[in-house]
């Protein structure tokens, strides 16, 4: 599949506000103060890949909901939201998550590693739908986004084989998918065959397989981990989508000034202090 290759526009560091103008469903009070808060991205590109996603699903008859609070008030993870939180997504719902992660300032030099990051989350499909959620996310980043399907990576365990007649459908042949040992990946705990994060608050135990996307220099970044029980649906990266889009990865530095302002917004409506986190990400001192 040919793909259109775009470059991408000022890779100065700017924030985009977005989301503001859609209608979310608000869940409880305090997420209607936070309503007046817009999610930034690091540059237009991500914003337009967040309006698109926003799009397709809501095609699809998926409702976007109000995501999480990205200052959470718990120690794990520096005080800042690791993941998303799947109890906060219904049945044919969506969010569009803020996270960031602590240990990735050690992986701040690697092109891709970001210090704010957004994970568009949806649950269960639910309804009528038969086929898993890997036949909707194909259908996104294929014929939507319209990356090119040999250029995509299966990670995970041998049950990924139960979606391999979706993904042939697609033309992601069997030789794609890399096999991890289903101990050793829960062991590792962080995704691509099992997701279990050490000392997470809300205890996650999923298995799941991740989805990547070659760069023309031989990078590969993933842009998606899909459960494979029915009752999870999937999280896809729209940072690392929007690389993949553009054939080009984003840098730590491009993301600094969004993830300080996202932090300070994010604490500021809860009435907390700034987190651990938000001074080991940007490698200051934390006041006494």
């Amino acid at each position: 599949m040919a793909m259109l290759r775009r470059t991408f526009i000022g890779l100065t560091t700017f924030a985009v506000v977005v989301l503001g103008n859609f209608r979310l469903l608000k869940r409880s009070n305090a997420e209607e103060r936070s309503n007046k808060v817009k999610n930034e991205f690091v540059n237009a590109q991500v914003s337009e890949t967040a309006n698109d996603l926003i799009k397709f699903f809501q095609g699809y008859g998926y409702k976007l909901v109000q995501s999480g609070p990205l200052v959470t008030g718990y120690e794990f993870n520096g005080g800042l939201e690791f993941d998303d939180n799947l109890s906060m997504i219904g049945v044919n719902e969506f969010c569009i998550q803020p996270a960031s992660r602590v240990e990735d300032v050690s992986e701040k030099s690697r092109s891709g590693t970001l210090p704010l990051f957004h994970i568009l989350s949806l649950g269960s499909p639910g309804g009528s739908r038969s086929s898993p959620s890997i036949d909707l996310v194909l259908n996104l980043l294929l014929s939507r986004i319209g990356l090119a399907h040999d250029r995509l990576k299966i990670t995970g365990t041998d049950n990924v084989l139960a979606h391999l007649p979706w993904l042939k459908r697609y033309g992601i042949q069997q030789s794609q998918i890399r096999f991890v040992d289903l101990n050793e990946a829960r062991i590792a705990g962080k995704g691509s065959g099992y997701f279990e994060p050490k000392g997470h608050p809300r205890s996650p135990s999923l298995e799941t397989y991740s989805i990547e996307y070659v760069l023309p220099d031989g990078q590969e970044i993933e842009i998606a981990e899909i459960g494979l029980n029915t009752d999870w649906g999937f999280g896809i990266g729209v940072e690392r989508l929007t690389m993949a889009r553009h054939d080009q990865a984003l840098t730590w530095d491009q993301a600094l000034r969004s993830f300080r302002t996202s932090v300070q917004s994010s604490a500021d409506r809860q009435n907390l202090p700034l987190p651990e986190g938000y001074y080991k990400i940007l490698e200051l001192s934390q006041p006494a």
